[in-house]
Order: C-alpha cells, then sequence, then structure tokens
C-alpha cells in the first residue's frame, strides 16, 4: 500500500477507484507544504511540471506522476524527475502498471531500510558503532577483556572516539554502576597534578583551605579514565607508578595511604613508545600501562564504517532536536566516502551535525556542507599526494576557512587547540 497525495482538481469515479487498495490524501493545502510535513511515496499532480523541481527539493525519495493537457511536456517532465506523465484521455492501465511498478519500488526501499536497521543494530556494540573488521576485532577483544582488566590503555589519533570506547568498557565491567570519571592530563596545571588525581588535606600547601578528595578516591570501585595520559609531567609519573604497582596513594599532606579500588583506561594519541625512547615517558610506567591495548585506527583506514557512522549521529541529532532530516544525498554520501577524515570521528560528527542545522530541507545536500570540504570537492588531492601533504592541505584549508581563528579550527577539525598548534608547527602552515 503506497501513501499518495493526490492533486488533482476534480479527480474522476475511476480515479478514486483504480487508487482504492492505497492510503490517498487530496491536496487541500499548499502542496509543497503538505510533502513537507508528511512522508508521502508518491504525489500524482495535474499540471505539475514546474511544481516539480519544489516537490524534489521538499522530499527526494517522492515519486510525482504528472497529469496535463498534451504530450509536449512528457519528456521535460521525465527529465526533470517525474515517474510518468500522463495526458488527457488517461490510459487508466497504463497507470494503474505506473502504480504498480512505484509500489513495487517502495517495497524493495522497505525492506532495504529494514535491513539497514538491523545492520546498524547489529554493529552496534555497547554503543560503539563500526562494522570494518578492525572494529569487530576489537569489540571482541573488549567483549574479553571488560569482565577483569585492570589497567587498559586505548591509542589511536585524535578524534578516533578513545573516550567512547573507554565509556564502553566501563558499562561491560563489573564496575559499570559505579562512577566513570574523567581526567584530561593534558589540562592538568604541573604543580596541582598530584592534588587533582589523590586530594590533599587542608594546610598542606598555600590554598589548601579545606580537605578534598582526589579523582582517584572519587572513581571509588568504578573506572578512572585518564585521557592523554602521555602528557603527564615526568615529575609525577613515579607517583602514578606507584598507584599501579601497590595499588595505594597518598593525598598531599597526608601521613595514611588509601587503597585506589577503581579500574584504570589509559588513552593517548601519542607514540608512548617513541616518548619512552626520547625520555618523555616513564619505561616502567608504559609497561605497566600497555600490556593490555586497544588500537583505534583512523576513519580514513575503515571507510566502511562512514555512511554507518553518518546514519547513526544523524539520527542522534534528530533524536535531540526534533529536526526532521531524512538522510543524505547521493552526491553527499560520495563525498563523505571521499574525504579523509583528518580529524577522524569527531570531526565527522562536527560535520553531520553542522549540516543538519544548516538543511533547509529534508535531505542533506552538497550546499550544507562546510565550506571546507566543498572546497576539498573542487580542489581534491592529487594522485601523487602523500598523506602528510593532504593533512597538511586540509589544515590549511580549514583555518583559511576560519580566517585564521585557530580555536574554531581546531574545534572545526576536532582536535584540541595545543595539538592544532603542533601540527601548525609540525607541517610549517
Amino acid at each position: 500500500m503506497l501513501k499518495i497525495l493526490l492533486a488533482l482538481k476534480t479527480p474522476s469515479d475511476a480515479m478514486l477507484s483504480l487508487l482504492g487498495g492505497h492510503h490517498v490524501d487530496q491536496s487541500e493545502d499548499s502542496l509543497i507544504n503538505m510533502i513537507s510535513k508528511k512522508r508521502y511515496e508518491l504525489v500524482i499532480v495535474e499540471n505539475g511540471l514546474e511544481l516539480l523541481p519544489a516537490i524534489k527539493r521538499a522530499d527526494p525519495r517522492v515519486e510525482v506522476i504528472i497529469i496535463g493537457r498534451g504530450e509536449e511536456n512528457a519528456i521535460d517532465a521525465v527529465r526533470e524527475g517525474a515517474s510518468a506523465y500522463f495526458s488527457y484521455p488517461i490510459d487508466f492501465q497504463r497507470l494503474k502498471e505506473t502504480i504498480e511498478g512505484v509500489n513495487d519500488h517502495f517495497e524493495i526501499c522497505r525492506e532495504t531500510a529494514q535491513m539497514e536497521k538491523l545492520l546498524q543494530s547489529k554493529y552496534t556494540f555497547a554503543g560503539v558503532v563500526g562494522r570494518d573488521p578492525q572494529m569487530l576485532d576489537i569489540f571482541n577483544f573488549m567483549r574479553r577483556i571488560a569482565p577483569y582488566f585492570k589497567v587498559v590503555t586505548i591509542t589511536g589519533e585524535t578524534g578516533t572516539g578513545k573516550e567512547v570506547i573507554a565509556r564502553a568498557l566501563h558499562s561491560l565491567s563489573p564496575g559499570h554502576t559505579r562512577p566513570f570519571v574523567v581526567c584530561n592530563c593534558g589540562g592538568l596545571v604541573e604543580n596541582l597534578v598530584e592534588s587533582e588525581l589523590f586530594g590533599h588535606k587542608k594546610g598542606s600547601f598555600t590554598g589548601a583551605i579545606a580537605d578534598k578528595i582526589g579523582l582517584f578516591e572519587a572513581a571509588g570501585e568504578g573506572t578512572l579514565f585518564l585521557d592523554e595520559v602521555g602528557e603527564l609531567p615526568l615529575s609525577f609519573q613515579p607517583r602514578l607508578l606507584r598507584v599501579l604497582q601497590d595499588g595505594e596513594f597518598r593525598p598531599v599532606g597526608s601521613h595514611t595511604a588509601n587503597k585506589a579500588r577503581c579500574r584504570i583506561i589509559a588513552a593517548t594519541n601519542r607514540d608512548l613508545s617513541q616518548d619512552m625512547k626520547a625520555g618523555r615517558f616513564r619505561e616502567d610506567l608504559y609497561y605497566r600501562l600497555t600490556p593490555l591495548t586497544v588500537f583505534l585506527p583512523p576513519l580514513r583506514e575503515r571507510k566502511d564504517d562512514i555512511l554507518l557512522l553518518s546514519r547513526f549521529l544523524l539520527e542522534s541529532f534528530t533524536r535531540r532536536t526534533g529536526k526532521k532530516i531524512f538522510g543524505f544525498s547521493r552526491q553527499v554520501q560520495t563525498l563523505l566516502i571521499s574525504y579523509n577524515w583528518p580529524g577522524n570521528v569527531r570531526e565527522l560528527q562536527s560535520t553531520v551535525e553542522q549540516a543538519a542545522i544548516m538543511a533547509a530541507e529534508s535531505f542533506i545536500r552538497v550546499d550544507d556542507l562546510p565550506a571546507y570540504i566543498k572546497e576539498f570537492k573542487k580542489v581534491g588531492t592529487s594522485p601523487s599526494m602523500n598523506l602528510e601533504e593532504a593533512i597538511k592541505k586540509h589544515i590549511s584549508l580549514v583555518i583559511a576557512d576560519c580566517k585564521g581563528n585557530r580555536t574554531k579550527a581546531a574545534k572545526i577539525l576536532g582536535i584540541s587547540r595545543r595539538s592544532l598548534l603542533r601540527k601548525i608547527e609540525k607541517y610549517s602552515i
């Protein structure tokens, strides 16, 4: 059964009889308004050639049959996207066959949509979306270690979703009802790191006007997530090592050791093995943190996940905001897959949400995408361009699009301002 919008001035009894097995609304309000407000699969409109572009903008999925006088407009109608054109007197047998063809098309679409939902649910693991073989291996590894781990390290480029993986591990662990406490190690002031993580006693240093519990104590029997663990000052690393070895920590100014009961998940976008060799990270701490390691591949190496993730992110946006966006145009889908995503999943999320906000219609089109991605479409990358050159070019485009505002550019790229500054120095931008 099709959902049909009938926009004929005086539909004949023969027409109404032909459509009797379908759900039919007759156009009483503005045709475009009705299509925008309600999901129709077929629109039958009289003399609708001029309206056809607006109908397709309102809902690119809808099929349109135009009833007109004379055959001279038939070719233009089909070229503009109409399924068929009929002139008076109407050949009802051919019209019936056309409608049956449209019905068959939507039956296939419904089955495909159902399969996509099943696939999304199949490839969603503890809130993490992925069907790339690398991600499926990660899901299997997480399932095996979640009940038992005490320390896990997650590595991968900025924006790959390390915190999402950490939260998934926590949700699968025996302490899933306990707190999940986040510590951004890169944002800690060096002389306050110990107080932040272990707590302090009143009067233990200038400004310590009251007792304060640290993040280890706040996490209790839950999970402490040490994000950007590679940024921890070298001077503090022995203290963290002691906690991992002995399971105890001492608040600043206290003579009594407290028991650390939480699990530790560390995350970094740095190569800790190289930092260790360069003397920036302690060797003994490195080996304590990394017996169980999850490496998250960059999005450019898991292209199969891009459209799955895009749909997941768009659905999350529409649920949160109530704005009705049904999907992405084919041109946008092609561009999303071909783009390299140096900011990874975080950049994809930012792009999907920005495009959904900008979208004036029910589908996201190329014009709704951020300017730097549209510029990428025009310029592209040279076949001889290596990955480092492509990343440099992309960062340069984003900074130019933000008129040199590095804070805004970092947000669009899905990285911290500090990471952006390092990349600007690295690539001499």
